[in-house]
């Protein structure tokens, strides 16, 4: 009998489901990272429907990376659970990575039904959330849990990248990224007007071609970020039409600055025959997006433009070779643009961990080659001018000093910056420097409004991550900072508007409260101590915790601010001696 009971204890372990825990959505948190809540099933033939993939949801693995290899014709599901714990009833789900088609069900009614469809093969236009990346809208009633299926189709491989951001929050993240991809867009629009501009003054064929060819690089950089057909075929899938036509016209007067800059035509001539031969083929692909564009001449291409890169950078290299340096600068800002694109291709052939830095790779490639192939140009219109005004020799050494004296000046002002930076750069509190500064100036207010009877009350924390040592050695530098920024953040949480901040150390902090006495203080380092139960999970065999020591000058009046962080920090001690994880006063 027991040996039966036992069999039956272990297939029940078996047959359950192997699907994460439900995501709780909690009122301290409006955005969440799904990479470790979901699970995932290859349909290989794509033939399953929704109840069907749930029913093998026991069959669901933990998604091991954020791009999955699936056959050409199969679809991968999605499957993860969420429990509302918030008052906050619309969410947004959001994928970074931009792929074919992505399909939301839900069970109503007790079926699943798709209820949202999303990604390159559905038009702006029929999208429930109108952005750039594929996303979905769900409403979840306080208190409600679901689960929540998902399917997914790429022509190479599933990438998935989820994000769960409460609707709000979601479109306050997205109006800044907006701004940010307008501004480097701006930026970019602005160096391209510039440089036309100079053409119309100098007539020098290379700054036309130049602008031409930032001109083709912008469209085909709007195109792959989807912008045209967000804005300009919201009725429209997203194809090849855009990438075809302006990526043929980027490779196409590529070739012909580079052959301006580098003047092949005189010093080589047989490799400039080439890079002619291989611009018309260009241009030739390009005029082909109006008859046809689509995968076979996408590859096309993707061909031709490699063939331009390598005739481009074997220029280059050539010059390099004879000692030309502005080739050096337009081969490194060249290289750095097709180690952008590379990075996104990479991450969506390779199962790799994705940042947002790689998701708009090729973009800041982009940016770096037009300021790298920006700075050449004009370092070259320089160097022409000083061969015809050789005559000119003293004002132009007159110039140079100029331009020393003005770097020199640039440099001594960044020194003084430097030395008034405020911040603590990796969390974003104040720095020991601003503590003493802050400290010089309320200690006069101190004195002055707190007075023998301590009518001003100032209380001072000093807190200490406890075990910190032990993550930083265990698993490195890098999770090390993640907990001193996670730290930051509860910290900034959990007190009040007008409190001081200050990392004064390694993992040692400073909080300065004004108008708070013992009791107020005590109260919000208890809430920053039980946020760290909360929010920082335990990855080894201790838990980061955090100790507090107090000092207050409601029992202390006439103090000075060096006085109180002396006996908090006192105080901090004791408390670390006790057992650590707690509160110690120093002022009663």
């Amino acid at each position: 009998m027991i040996q039966r009971a036992f069999l039956w204890i272990i297939l029940l372990i078996v047959a359950s489901p192997s699907y994460a825990e439900p995501v709780k959505l909690t009122d301290e948190s409006s955005a969440y990272n799904l990479q470790n809540s979901l699970t995932y099933l290859v349909d290989e033939q794509s033939n399953l429907s929704a109840e069907e993939a749930y029913d093998r949801r026991t069959a669901f693995q933990a998604l091991p990376h954020e791009s999955i290899q699936i056959p050409r014709e199969g679809v991968m599901w999605l499957l993860f659970s969420v429990r509302n714990e918030s008052s906050a009833t619309r969410w947004i789900i959001e994928n970074a990575m931009k792929i074919e088609l992505m399909e939301l069900f839900l069970q109503q009614q007790g079926s699943w039904r798709a209820i949202q469809k999303t990604g390159n093969q559905i038009p702006y236009s029929n999208r429930r959330v109108n952005t750039r990346n594929p996303a979905f809208q769900f409403q979840l009633e306080p208190g409600a849990s679901r689960d929540i299926l998902i399917r997914m189709y790429d022509y190479q491989s599933a990438s998935v990248r989820l994000e769960l951001t409460e609707e709000e929050k979601f479109w306050e993240d997205y109006s800044r990224s907006t701004l940010l991809i307008g501004l480097a867009f701006g930026f970019f629009a602005a160096l391209i007007i510039y440089n036309f501009v100079i053409y119309l003054f100098d007539r020098d064929s290379a700054y036309l071609f130049y602008s031409l060819y930032m001109a083709a690089f912008f469209l085909n950089q709007a195109a792959q970020e989807r912008l045209f057909s967000q804005y300009v075929t919201p009725d429209q899938a997203y194809g090849f039409f855009w990438f075809i036509l302006f990526g043929g016209a980027t490779a196409a007067f590529g070739l012909e600055f580079f052959r301006n800059f580098i003047e092949t035509r005189s010093s080589m001539p047989k490799l400039d025959l080439g890079m002619r031969i291989v611009r018309w083929i260009a241009l030739g692909t390009a005029m082909s997006a109006f008859v046809y564009a689509g995968p076979v001449s996408a590859d096309i291409l993707n061909v031709v433009s490699l063939i331009a890169m390598g005739l481009i950078l074997w220029a280059l290299i050539r010059r390099i070779i004879e000692r030309d340096l502005l080739a050096l600068v337009c081969l490194l800002g060249s290289l750095l643009y097709l180690a952008g694109t590379a990075a996104e291709i990479f991450v969506t052939l390779v199962p790799v961990p994705v940042n947002p830095f790689i998701l708009n790779a090729q973009l800041y490639g982009a940016l770096t080659q037009v300021l790298f192939l920006g700075f050449a140009l004009g370092a070259k219109s320089f160097r022409l001018r000083a061969r015809y005004y050789r005559m000119q020799q003293r004002y132009q050494e007159d110039l140079e000093q100029s331009v020393a004296t003005r770097t020199r000046e640039l440099e001594a002002a960044n020194r003084k910056l430097n030395e008034h930076a405020v911040t603590d750069a990796l969390t974003g509190l104040y720095n020991r420097k601003e503590l003493e500064r802050r400290i010089a100036e309320l200690n006069p207010f101190l004195a002055r409004k707190g007075g023998a009877q301590g009518d001003y009350v100032v209380t001072v924390a000093y807190l200490d991550l406890d075990n910190f040592k032990y993550y930083n050695d265990t698993f490195g530098h890098g999770y090390g900072d993640r907990l001193l920024k996670k730290s930051a953040d509860i910290f900034r949480t959990n007190t009040r508007a007008y409190d001081l901040l200050f990392r004064v150390g390694g993992d040692e902090f400073l909080i300065i409260m004004p108008e708070a006495d013992l009791s107020t203080a005590e109260h919000i380092v208890e809430r920053i101590r039980s946020s760290f139960d909360s929010a920082i999970r335990a990855e080894g065999e201790v838990k980061v915790t955090v100790s507090t020591g107090l000092a207050s000058s409601e029992y202390l009046p006439g103090v000075k601010l060096e006085e109180l962080i002396e006996t908090a920090d006192a105080a901090l001690l004791k408390a670390k001696e006790s057992g650590k994880n707690r509160i110690s006063s120093g002022s009663r």
